[in-house]
């Protein structure tokens, strides 16, 4: 194999993570970005995920204004950098601009040549040999979000204590997942209740004691008593339930289904995830919460739980839907996906804009299948 030059040569632009994988993947140790005016700012979130893994960076700016100001970009780059020996990544940037550089550039003592093609898991390389090169599993959470101008203030599941009581109730939660479709009319219910025991948080005090307007059975009876061996609630047999502290009425208000998705993400360990995860624009400050992210593959799941019913306000449902695909656009990129793992059925209106929206949604009787759903994701 040739040897690869520890230098690299990229083109800043709105989707920066092929040059951030290349970087990792080609163990490069100083990265040059080419900037336009309108690429700044996506310059620095991207300077700011390689600084992060020791990588030196130099900023470089490039007049796009016109094929004269390209081309006398181009050659004062090319005089600067010299014979250089460099790897010249040509994902980003416009024709122009990679036509411009790659003629300049000849004069570089050793000049590779790359192209990061993402979607398909993969470098092509145009220069000195053409061949390609398996991606390999690189990025995390942070990797992603920081090159995308977001960071991290919070991850939820970080709290070993959380952790240790969400597994004490892992079979309570595996049921209430494994048949959301039965329990529909009962998630109802403890939704309410929960809202109720929470409504004057946060100030408190919580009303731990709530009245059911029936005396359950059948299933709804068995989610009871096993909540009881959990600890999470009292409950007589009759139709009044007492909530034993406020992280079970948040529980049963549906952090259930998030501590079922940690669950099922713990069992197929991708390479990144996270739950409760909050993170804020680097350039707004204005916080986003994720109730889960995953990355697997130098790819983002964004996973969003909900065990409220749909259907009440068609507007609303469909300005849910929008934003949850913007969303994960804005923090993972072009190749991002979101999930909506919804307890509770939903109508085929939501599902028209989801799929409108390129949003997934696993529902009612196919919460269960949330493994199925992530191992296909993941090998994609």
């Amino acid at each position: 194999m040739t040897s690869r030059p520890k230098t690299h040569l990229c083109i800043a632009t709105g989707q920066n993570l092929p040059n951030l994988i290349a970087a990792l993947q080609l163990s490069a140790s100083r990265v040059l970005i080419v900037e336009t005016p309108a690429m700044q700012e996506s310059a620095r979130y991207l300077r700011a995920a390689l600084v992060e893994h020791g990588i030196d960076v130099e900023h470089h700016s490039f007049d796009d204004a016109d094929p004269k100001g390209i081309v006398a970009s181009a050659e004062s780059l090319a005089l600067k950098l010299g014979q250089t020996p460099m790897i010249f990544n040509v994902t980003g940037g416009h024709k122009l601009m990679t036509l411009a550089l790659s003629e300049q550039l000849r004069m570089a003592d050793d000049l590779h040549v790359i192209y990061c093609e993402t979607p398909r898991g993969r470098i092509d390389w145009l220069s000195p040999n053409a061949e390609t090169e398996s991606l390999g599993n690189l990025l995390s959470i942070d990797d992603v979000l920081r090159v995308q101008g977001f960071r991290i203030q919070k991850r939820g599941e970080a709290d070993a204590y959380w952790a240790a009581e969400a597994d004490q109730r892992k079979l309570l939660t595996k049921e209430l997942g494994d048949h959301a479709d039965k329990l529909a009319r009962f998630f109802g219910t403890l939704n309410r209740l929960a809202d109720q025991c929470l409504g004057n948080e946060p100030n408190g005090p919580w009303l731990f004691q709530q009245e059911l307007e029936f005396v359950p059975g059948g299933r709804p009876a068995e989610i009871l008593n096993r909540a009881v061996e959990a600890q999470l609630l009292s409950w007589d047999g009759d139709t009044s339930v007492v909530f034993r502290s406020e992280a079970a009425a948040r529980y049963f208000r549906g952090g259930w289904l998030e501590e079922y998705a940690w669950l099922k993400l713990r069992g197929i360990k991708p390479k990144d995830w996270s739950l409760n995860l909050q993170a804020v624009g680097i350039k707004s400050q204005s916080p986003n919460e994720f109730d889960a992210l995953v990355v697997h593959h130098n790819k983002l799941l964004m996973i969003e739980c909900k065990t409220s019913r749909f259907g009440r306000d068609s507007m609303k449902d469909a300005s849910y839907i929008y934003k949850l695909a913007q969303l994960a656009q804005q923090v993972g990129g072009s190749m991002a996906r979101s999930l909506l793992l919804s307890a509770r059925q939903v109508s085929e209106e939501v599902r028209k804009r989801a799929t409108e929206s390129r949003v997934e949604i696993l529902a009612a009787e196919d919460v269960r299948k949330l493994p199925e759903f992530l191992r296909t994701w993941m090998n994609a």
